[in-house]
């Protein structure tokens, strides 16, 4: 089960950047969903 929250976090993580690269986000923007994205691969590893 440990894996899973990691694998998670890498394809969140992938999609966000696909993400930005295809819609051109404000890079604030991004930063702060990696930020939600580590709280909640935080909240499935407990």
């Amino acid at each position: 089960m440990k894996q899973l929250p990691l694998c998670v976090g890498i394809i969140c993580v992938t999609a966000v950047i696909i993400t930005m690269i295809i819609c051109k986000v404000d890079p604030a923007n991004v930063g702060i969903g990696v930020l939600v994205i580590v709280m909640i691969a935080q909240l499935l590893e407990d």
